[in-house]
């Protein structure tokens, strides 16, 4: 392991992990940046946002939701962008995803994606995105275990929405590091081990290691 945090020592990495609700971002996230000892965590401030409990008793408040969300990650990305290695368990690319399942006015649609296009013209891609692809009948026992109080009005057919979601999104995408949330154990070294070594080989040959 020694060897793995050498070869990030000192280098200007960024790290984004991406997936549904449920999925292991976060976990993910926390165990990378221990183990590499990185220089920034950047977490996902959703309990900060007001409108999250509402959009989840389906109550339209999806632009607001996403608004929120798109405001409070472009302020995070940038207070965090001159750090050597990040780790965050987020990838701006999750806000169209989002607002297209969550924003059903089509004129909020459009003007929200015209903000978000003006947000994120000059951000960067980040050197590795992971994909966490998470089954829904996993996320949905997790989800249960977690216990948390916002989080247990969302619907099942929610997060078939979000799943669907990212599917479109990374099928079409070729720049990322494939991860199957439903095997994948973050608390095994072994596992955690054989993935940074994945990260190293993905960083030093571009190409999408599955």
């Amino acid at each position: 392991m020694e060897k793995i945090k050498s070869y990030f020592k000192g280098k200007s990495i960024r790290i984004n992990i991406e997936g549904n609700i449920g999925s292991g971002k976060t976990t993910l996230a926390n165990a990378l940046f221990y183990k590499l000892n990185a220089d920034e965590l950047i977490l996902e401030e959703f309990e900060n946002n007001p409108y999250l409990p509402l959009l989840y008793k389906n109550e339209d408040v999806g632009f607001q939701t996403e608004m929120f969300f798109l405001v409070s990650r472009y302020k995070q990305y940038h207070k965090n962008n001159y750090s050597n290695l990040v780790i965050s368990d987020y990838d701006m690319l999750k806000n169209k995803i989002f607002a297209n399942i969550t924003i059903t006015n089509p004129i909020e649609k459009e003007k929200f994606l015209k903000i978000y296009n003006i947000l994120t013209e000059d951000i960067k891609k980040p050197d590795v995105l992971i994909y966490l692809d998470t089954n829904v009948d996993v996320i949905v026992e997790r989800i249960k275990k977690r216990n948390r109080d916002m989080e247990k009005v969302i619907a099942r057919e929610y997060l078939e929405l979000v799943d669907n979601g990212y599917k479109n999104y990374f099928s079409k995408e070729k720049d990322f590091l494939y991860v199957d949330g439903n095997t994948f154990n973050v608390f095994d070294e072994k596992e955690l081990k054989k993935l940074l070594e994945r990260i190293i080989q993905y960083l030093e040959g571009k190409i999408w290691v599955r």
